[in-house]
């Protein structure tokens, strides 16, 4: 019998020819709030004593997102067919992680499944809820950046031109703000469609870029050397990996195992590469808490509760502490960052507005004043 928890296996067709898997078909990966509420349904169900079988049959129906509904509709015919539940769910790895398969895994051979099942959707909601703060801190300044740019772009497409052509009657020379603003809004069509092209190629370079392995690396690395924003990304990461190390070990999956599927749901493939090497140094008979400080990834404050853990037998209980402090700390340091990034972006915006709209009436004062 295949172990539920290695890669999945391509399938083939009825006509011998190899049968595309689905998360091929669709790229994009299903949200985690959805996954988490479908894994809390059908615990919550199973729990009341409802066949495994008819519970995914019931998700199947109820199931809007027409992705995730084939997706369970796929699982609910593997499991009638005498799969376990965790083995078809690791034929759908954009879907269902590695530790929401390990959790199922361990459920299902322990007969507890339900609890398994509530427990990954406690966690499936708190990582879920994370990664919405951390995005939405990289997000703000970016749509405020985007309204800032397209405000300037309109003005001087559609506005600063008719000022211009009421100035070029008058026989006075214009201030230096002012001819300044006119260059830039008549050579606005060329370096418009200049910029266009340099982002859409950009955009499509580092699409490209990071679905390589190693480009995937070079650009969250560069994500880590973000000015608070890298900060944050690194907290972020650290929190999913103790959060995910201490629910396998309290449910008696080894540390080597938990090791491999944890550095996985990190959400940095830069990260990821670092934790890698904490597997072979505790495989060859090193503490936990050793190898995690050799990395330089982690604060002697983690190393330390890590340590604390191993000594005491709670390794769990210390790794879900370290979990919940990091958490915090990307709450405090969004609530602090987004309140002070909103009136700086104003700031600037209407910093840059506002010389453009003195450009454009410095020379009628000048003129007013002239004739005062």
């Amino acid at each position: 019998m295949r172990n539920p928890l290695s890669g999945p296996e391509g399938r083939r067709d009825e006509g011998g020819g190899e049968r595309r898997p689905l998360h091929r078909l669709l790229p994009s990966p299903v949200s985690r709030r959805k996954v988490a509420l479908l894994v809390r349904q059908l615990g919550v169900m199973v729990g009341a004593g409802l066949p495994l079988a008819e519970g995914l049959a019931v998700l199947c129906h109820q199931e809007e997102s027409p992705r995730l509904r084939t997706t369970v509709e796929r699982v609910a015919r593997d499991v009638e067919s005498g799969s376990s539940l965790a083995a078809a769910m690791n034929r759908h790895p954009q879907t269902f992680s590695r530790l929401a398969v390990a959790m199922t895994s361990i459920g299902e051979a322990g007969g507890r499944l339900d609890q398994s099942l509530l427990r990954l959707a406690t966690e499936l909601e708190k990582a879920a809820a994370l990664t919405a703060q951390v995005r939405g801190a990289f997000a703000y300044p970016l749509v405020i950046g985007a309204v800032g740019v397209l405000v300037v772009s309109v003005i001087l497409w559609r506005v600063v031109p008719v000022f211009s052509e009421l100035y070029e009657g008058l026989d006075a020379e214009l201030p230096l703000l002012t001819r300044v603003v006119v260059d830039a809004s008549r050579s606005f069509g060329g370096w418009a469609l200049a910029g266009l092209g340099v982002l859409a190629g950009s955009t499509v370079g580092i699409v490209r870029l990071r679905r390589s392995e190693a480009g995937g690396a070079f650009c969250d690395r560069l994500v880590l050397r973000l000015p608070v924003f890298g900060g944050l990304w690194r907290k972020a990461g650290i929190s999913r990996f103790c959060r995910t190390l201490a629910v396998l070990t309290e449910a008696g999956v080894p540390v080597l195992e938990g090791l491999e599927i944890a550095r996985r749901v990190v959400g940095n493939r830069h990260l990821e590469a670092v934790m890698a090497e904490v597997r072979p140094r505790v495989e060859a008979g090193a503490s936990l808490a050793g190898p995690l400080r050799q990395t330089g990834l982690f604060p002697s404050m983690v190393v330390q509760m890590v340590g604390v853990g191993e000594r005491t037998g709670e390794l769990d209980v210390s790794l879900e502490k370290v979990a919940d402090f990091y958490e915090d700390e990307v709450k405090r340091t969004t609530a602090t960052i987004l309140p002070l990034l909103e009136p700086l972006l104003i700031l600037v915006l209407g910093l840059v507005i506002g010389a453009i709209v003195i450009a454009m009436y410095l020379p009628i004062w000048t003129l007013v004043g002239r004739l005062a």
